[in-house]
């Protein structure tokens, strides 16, 4: 299924469905069923400039499903929607397909996509899967930094490991002097704040408010050039130049430098 759907404008939404069928006989009956599943009975007749824009995407995953193929390619099919429709769509086509019991493979750019529709996620490096696991497994256990940058809001910061294997960054108040370097990959909602201005270890640069939550970066004492930020849910109650203690309390992903 290409992006832009692709529907023959000549043809009806009946006959863009049936267009790959073969059996003339299982035609109706097919057509009428993947109908049903898309939720477009009644508009077999309307030609695609009378459809709204989710509706001509209805078509053409109807028409990709009409046949049963063993295994469907939907090459970034939401890229050209808005937003909010791409948003709405997405659950829907993860219905479609499950309903069809269809295995599809679904090329994608946008992080966020990959993780709400995929059962399994293969993450790509210069045309090599370099990590395959569940949404989860690649989410919270990835191989590499550039995985973790692909899969979510990432920081990866500077990082020294002690001969007892312990790991030391930032959001330490001590460093052992000789250790292996390297560096780990943390998530926003990994890390919490608390207003202290008398313990304080980072200062509120910048606020990225989105209603539900927002993003705060932290300049960090210990370190001024590393650029941190934490997933705060709403209210929000912290205010730019505020002096704050943050801790980081999940686990450390370390890797090896280079």
């Amino acid at each position: 299924m290409p992006q832009e759907g692709a529907l023959f404008p000549h043809l009806t939404v009946e006959k863009n469905i049936s267009f790959g069928l073969k059996n003339d006989s299982e035609n109706k009956d097919r057509v009428s069923e993947i109908l049903k599943i898309v939720g477009l009975v009644g508009f077999e007749k309307r030609m695609p400039s009378q459809l709204s824009g989710g509706q001509q995407f209805r078509v053409a995953i109807a028409r990709a499903l009409a046949p049963k193929p063993a295994l469907v390619l939907l090459d970034e099919p939401f890229a050209a929607l808005d937003a909010e429709l791409r948003d709405d769509l997405r659950v829907e086509v993860k219905h479609i397909l499950t309903q069809t019991n269809a295995t599809a493979i679904l090329v994608t750019h946008d992080r966020e996509e990959a993780l709400v529709m995929a059962d399994y996620v293969a993450a790509m490096k210069n045309g090599k899967i370099i990590q395959f696991g569940t949404p989860h497994e690649v989410y919270n256990s990835p191989v590499q930094p550039d995985v973790a940058l692909s899969t979510g809001d990432s920081i990866v910061i500077p990082a020294i490991k002690d001969g007892q294997g312990k790991v030391f960054t930032i959001f330490d108040e001590s460093t052992p002097e000789n250790g292996v370097q390297g560096e780990v990959v943390i998530r926003p909602e990994e890390i919490s704040i608390t207003a202290d201005a008398n313990n304080f270890n980072a200062t509120i640069t910048e606020i990225e408010y989105f209603g539900h939550d927002a993003l705060v970066y932290l300049e960090m004492k210990k370190d001024l050039k590393s650029r941190i930020s934490t997933r705060i849910s709403a209210p929000i109650e912290f205010k730019v130049g505020q002096k704050v203690l943050a801790k980081h309390a999940a686990q450390l992903r370390w890797f090896n430098k280079n």
